[in-house]
């Protein structure tokens, strides 16, 4: 009996070290590291609050909200009177393996208390994040993302929801409007 729970303790041990094997020869350029760090990233649930100029990993892509920055006015378009407009510039990387949809619909701006929340504007350029594209594996963008919002919210986030195409809701990533 002893060398049976030998053998399934060993077999135990062999499969968790091929795993972690496994999660080091991921990721891109080869580097361990992050390879793991990206793992365990993708591993987070609840909500994350985040900050401009920090990359984030979700199931499908990593990203970063390079800069953040509020106004009245952005490319010859005005808020509409009481509201502001956030300007986000994301660089986003698809991680997932093969060829995905992204789009503006990732993107929005609440501050918990919404039924509705803001959603970013039809593209006023060509630096600004279009409705819908496909992104390839390993691909990587820089847009511009402008969402106008009441300027009375109270403690408004930029954010995006990690939801897959079954409505499991993962990880809220919140980045505080300032």
């Amino acid at each position: 009996m002893a060398s049976i729970k030998k053998r399934a303790v060993a077999l135990l041990l062999a499969v968790c070290m091929a795993a972690t094997l496994g999660l080091v020869g991921c990721g891109t350029g080869g580097n361990p590291i992050n390879s793991v760090s990206n793992a365990i990233a993708q591993m987070i649930e609840g909500d994350v609050t985040g900050q401009a100029g920090k990359e984030y990993a979700t199931k499908w892509f990593t990203f970063t909200v390079n800069t953040m920055g509020t106004g009245t006015s952005f490319a010859g378009y005005e808020a509409a009177s009481g509201n502001k407009l956030v300007l986000a510039n994301i660089t986003i990387t698809n991680t997932f393996g093969s060829p995905q949809p992204f789009g503006t619909y990732d993107w929005l701006v609440d501050d918990g208390s919404l039924a509705n929340p803001y959603w970013p504007m039809a593209p006023l350029n060509s630096n600004m994040m279009p409705e819908n594209y496909m992104l390839n594996d390993g691909e990587t963008v820089n847009y511009d993302v402008l969402v106008e919002y009441p300027a009375n919210m109270s403690n408004p986030n930029f954010m995006y929801i990690e939801v897959d195409e079954e409505g499991n809701t993962f990880t809220t990533f919140k980045i505080p409007i300032v």
